[in-house]
Order: structure tokens, then sequence, then C-alpha cells
């Protein structure tokens, strides 16, 4: 359950599952706007990307040593990147991408230069716990759309281990402000899911 909600803009009211101050002393919140983009289609978004460039790629991770594929699809947009042992280099937004991040903006008060898109084929696809907390990335604000199968989408505190389960439903636009330092993220495994989700995570590098 959301703790409460708050009006962004006229008319843009949004739940707020996080609302502290930061161990930086900034303000920490993770907040949802509903159905902000229920609009747009998981299918021709999926099928734009698959089109686009070189399409999807599935990334061979190192864990201790070890290499694995990741367990779902990813696409970049955005200046050159490297989080673990996965590199992309630079890619222009094309103008679709770009008309979607005017759009997160708008909505999230932010400006953004990449997005990384993830695509989750199924219930079996999915995101281990992390914070997107490299070097080159402004953590002020990360903001994050679901297109798709509803799925769990987690927030650890990293000091207390209280979890923040989030349902993201389709057209859901998430937004974490300042809140990479003490919280990890995941997105589990949902067998029973059989349908595709696609997630574009909007972020800024400096």
């Amino acid at each position: 359950m959301a703790d409460g909600s708050f009006t962004l803009f006229p008319g843009k009211e949004c739940e707020i599952y996080i609302d502290e101050i930061s161990p930086q002393g900034l303000p920490s919140r993770c907040w949802v706007k509903r159905q902000a983009f229920s609009d747009l289609s998981v299918e021709s978004w999926w099928h734009l990307v698959s089109e686009a460039g070189k399409g999807w790629r599935q990334n061979d991770i190192q864990i201790f040593g070890q290499l694995y594929k990741e367990p779902r699809l990813t696409a970049w947009w955005g200046p050159a990147y490297q989080y673990a042992s996965v590199k992309w280099p630079h890619r222009a937004m094309s103008a679709e991408m770009k008309e979607l991040t005017a759009r997160v903006e708008a909505l999230a008060n932010f400006s953004y230069n990449g997005v990384l898109v993830n695509g989750y084929r199924d219930g079996q696809d999915s995101m281990g716990w992390h914070r997107d907390n490299e070097p080159e990335i402004d953590t002020a604000s990360i903001a994050s759309l679901s297109l798709g199968a509803t799925r769990t989408f987690k927030v650890r505190d990293r000091r207390n281990k209280k979890v923040t389960n989030i349902e993201l439903e389709h057209g859901d636009l998430l937004v974490m402000e300042h809140l990479q330092e003490a919280h990890d993220h995941s997105v589990p495994k949902r067998t029973k899911v059989a349908t595709p989700r696609m997630n574009f995570t909007f972020r800024r590098l400096v």
C-alpha cells in the first residue's frame, strides 16, 4: 500500500511509497503515477525495439567470476554507458524515443538523456537486487515506465532490510528520487505470468 498521495501538477495525483531523508540529507522518495501511459501498446514498442539497430540483446554478466545470461532482454539509447560487465556504446535517441522521453520528463519534472529498455518475455525473466548507482548516473531522479504484464517491483532498505512491494501495471510510471544510496530494487520471477512486460528506465548520465 502507498503511504499517501500528492499532486505533482494540477490533476496529476501520485501514490507515495517511500518519503524520507537520505543519508546525504536529501529528500528521498519513491512514487507512482498510475496509468500515465496507458495509451501505449506493448506490442508496438516491443516491435520498435526489435527492429531498431541491432534490436534486443541478451547480455552476459559476470558473477563471482562466472558468466551468465541476463534473465531478460535489453536495449540502450543514450551516451556510452557501462554497468557490471555490460558495455553500451553511444546511441542517439530515435524520434519515437525522444518523444517518449519528453512525456516522462514532463511528469517527473526532470531531464533525462539515456534510457535502458528491459524486455521481460514472460514471468521467467527477472531482475535481481541492485542499485542504479554507477558514478556517471545522476541519482537525483530515475524514472521507470512499465508496459504490458503486471509485475512486482520490490524496494529494499539496505539499513533495516524492510521491503516495499509495488505492483506495477500497464502504463504506470514509477520515479525514484535520491533513493539509490540506501535502497536496492528488484523484479522477481512470477511463474504464472505468461505475457511480456517492457520497462523503460530513464536516467541522466553526467
